[in-house]
């Protein structure tokens, strides 16, 4: 570690362990800069917080948050978090340092963005958030400002600033954070929130992509009052034939109450995909096979020629392809390149008359600080609303916010009387330190409440609270769907590191079937366990499981049935076939195929044949190596042969961008991209694309003998 005194001798500035080169910007809190930690080699953006602002308990208690929360969420759609410290009395984080734009100034540049780039972008959002929303968090402030996009089409979303997060006190139920125009309903109302709050921000972003403006406009209280009460639009703008599908998921995000909305981020996204692939497949040209290969070597491209070179290269390839994204994503990295040749390299800085106002180029380097390996209890101070609005630190941070609430609750008033006005509060409340009480549940997944409201922690988790009082109980209810509730009352005090664990007991819902064959009298077995008398006879299944039914009668050929999940009907009648002298089956097929019952392979080979008791036999065909698998119901009749043929053969090739990710057909491995020619059963396909940041993507694909298809897949 470089000494203060040395490093001013140097003409250089640090925060912590990172040497500052650069201003990237100002935050909500603070100034970003461009750093570099010199241990690790590597460029990072420091994000500090305004002296005057730490200096307030509530704002570095927030700051904190915002670390422990993105620290938390790896993610490849969430910024990346090194480091929580202190330098000097100057808190700072340390993270992950991207290029690319944020969306709100992509927005603004006016450059066009395709449909198909629109959903992709939402749905990484979406992606980020459910990973946030599993882990106890909301974000409370999701805005096109707030998700950053890569030259790779990545999007990450920043700033966990005002996140809330589960058992902690800091950003409370009753003051209202966020920007205006991104939020919800209940965020107006200064409610408890959860991720469909996220949801309808996610709602209004997605309505401004498509449609070029915000659902919600206006100054103040104008939008609040709106966001509240006026009806949310419908998305009315011309997007071809996936305009309704879309107007009625961007409707369905904009409910008023969270209840109508989608019931998480996971589930926006998963609406999301479906259309993008559907739109995909029906309304976008594949590119051209031509300018496959340059697309898939963009960033080699963009390293090894000269960036107006590969600019104008991926001019005309967008020129030829004006749907692909990934030939417009090629072409704006190439602008950006080109600019910042264009500029010369960016040159260190050596001015910060800011920092050197902060830190008075005198105290010492940096103190140790606190660390993220080393979690401490965040203890808060709650703060009567006229102690906010009189303290002018919390003020440079939520002034605006509790100006907009108090106008906001005027609003909401006019249409009944105002209450009496509280009696000022002239101290403030005690400090609570929090609690951590570990919490389990099998199965795993339960949401834990207390006291009738969702606390956000789900199981395996933790569940923190305020400190609580020596005598009496904690009345805990662990709630999942499909199973009943389980109750706990926790005796206090608690036992040092003791947690909890529950059994969750599951929802018996069964209805009764009538199971009937002919010849009647037949043994029937449910699930591998008999069931007493003779068909017909009444048995209780359960609707929501999938069930296998054996009826078997002497003299006659066993007979199986396999009914899914959801299929349940009230009567399942089958025929049972008497036994006869035995049959065959030929399998015609211009490949090796195995012919098997179950597990049990009965014959194999190019042409395989076997004989069989008479009867209805239920076979399984199989050729791995081309992707061939079917399931028959044969009537073999005694004495007769039966024939069987496989499909034609076809091909199918396969590319990507961009290209590292694994190519899966009908869910086998079969290797990396560019697959050319592959051998390949005719019929339909699945072709699955898994890049390594966990992005995935499906194409369907219809082979016809003799011919080749293609699969591309996009990320």
């Amino acid at each position: 570690m470089i000494p203060a005194s040395e490093a001013a001798g140097r003409g250089e500035h640090r925060i912590g362990r990172y040497r500052i080169v650069g201003r990237i910007g100002r935050g909500g809190m603070g100034m970003v800069y461009r750093g570099v930690d010199e241990s690790l080699d590597r460029e990072v953006a420091v994000k500090t917080i305004a002296a005057e602002l730490y200096s307030d308990e509530e704002s570095r208690a927030r700051f904190g948050i915002e670390a422990r929360a993105a620290a938390k969420l790896q993610h490849p759609n969430i910024i990346t978090v090194y480091e929580l410290g202190e330098d000097r009395g100057v808190g700072y984080i340390a993270m992950e340092l991207l290029g690319g734009n944020d969306l709100e100034s992509l927005l603004r540049s006016g450059e066009q963005l395709l449909l198909q780039e629109k959903l992709e972008i939402v749905i990484q959002v979406c992606r980020g958030l459910a990973f946030a929303h599993e882990h106890g968090m909301v974000h409370r402030d999701i805005k096109p400002a707030n998700i950053r996009l890569l030259d790779d089409g990545t999007a990450k979303i920043l700033d966990f600033g005002i996140a809330k997060v589960s058992g902690t006190g800091v950003t409370k139920t009753g003051v209202m954070i966020g920007t205006l125009n991104y939020m919800s309903p209940e965020q107006v109302r200064g409610e408890e929130l959860d991720g469909r709050s996220d949801v309808f921000s996610v709602g209004v972003m997605l309505y401004q992509l498509l449609a070029g403006a915000r659902p919600f406009e206006g100054q103040g209280t104008d939008v609040l009052y709106k966001i509240v009460h006026a009806h949310s639009p419908r998305l009315s703008v011309d997007l071809g034939s996936a305009g309704p599908r879309l107007a009625d998921i961007v409707a369905r995000a904009l409910e008023k109450e969270p209840q109508g909305r989608f019931a998480g981020a996971a589930a926006l996204g998963a609406a999301l995909e479906a259309v993008l692939e559907w739109y995909t497949e029906s309304a976008v040209p594949p590119v051209l096979e031509a300018d496959q290969a340059v697309l898939a070597q963009a960033r080699r491209l963009l390293k090894e020629r000269d960036p107006a070179d590969c600019a104008e290269l991926f001019a005309s390839v967008v020129e030829r392809n004006p749907h692909s994204v990934a030939a417009r994503r090629a072409l704006r990295a190439a602008n950006r390149t080109l600019e910042r040749a264009q500029r010369g390299p960016e040159r260190e800085s050596a001015e910060f008359p800011e920092l050197d106002a902060t830190f008075l180029r005198s105290g010492p380097t940096q103190s140790p600080g606190e660390t993220l390996r080393q979690p401490q209890t965040v203890q808060t101070r709650v703060l009567p609303l006229e102690s906010l609005w009189t303290r002018p630190a919390v003020g440079a941070v939520l002034g605006t916010a509790v100006v907009v609430a108090a106008a906001a609750w005027f609003l909401m008033s006019r249409q009944a009387p105002a209450p009496e006005p509280p009696a000022p509060v002239e101290t403030l409340a005690p400090v609570v330190a929090a609690i951590e009480i570990p919490v389990r549940s099998e199965p795993p997944g339960a949401v834990v409440w207390r006291d009738g409201r969702n606390t956000g922690t789900v199981t395996p988790g933790t569940l923190r609270l305020p400190e609580l009082p020596a005598g009496g109980s904690l009345e805990l209810v662990f709630r999942k769907e499909g199973y009943r509730d389980a109750s706990r009352s926790v005796p206090l005090p608690l036992t040092p590191g003791a947690g909890l664990d529950v059994q969750l007991a599951p929802i018996a819902q069964t209805r009764s079937v009538r199971l009937v064959s002919d010849p009647p009298g037949a043994n029937v077995t449910l699930d591998g366990g008999s069931l007493p008398g003779a068909t017909p006879l009444q048995a209780q299944l359960d609707p929501d499981s999938a069930h296998v039914v054996e009826f078997r009668l002497a003299g006659h050929q066993p007979r199986r049935e396999q009914i899914a999940a959801g299929q349940l009907g009230d009567e399942l009648r089958v025929a049972l076939s008497p036994i006869g002298p035995p049959g065959a089956v030929a399998v015609s097929s211009a490949y090796p195929v195995s012919v098997s019952v179950g597990e049990t392979v009965l014959a194999q080979g190019p042409s395989p044949r076997l004989e069989l008791a008479a009867g209805r036999h239920t076979l399984t065909l199989r050729a791995p190596e081309v992707f061939f698998a079917r399931t028959v119901e044969v009537e073999v009749v005694g004495g007769e042969t039966r024939t069987l043929a496989t499909p034609g053969l076809g091909k199918v090739s396969v590319r990507a961008n961009p290209g590292n990710c694994r190519v899966l057909i009908d869910g086998r491995f079969v290797d990396y991209p560019p697959i050319l020619d592959q051998p390949i059963a005719e019929g339909a396909h699945t072709v699955t694309f898994e890049w390594a940041d966990g992005a995935r993507q499906e194409r369907s694909v219809s082979v016809v003998a003799g011919k080749t298809a293609y699969a591309q897949g996009r990320k």
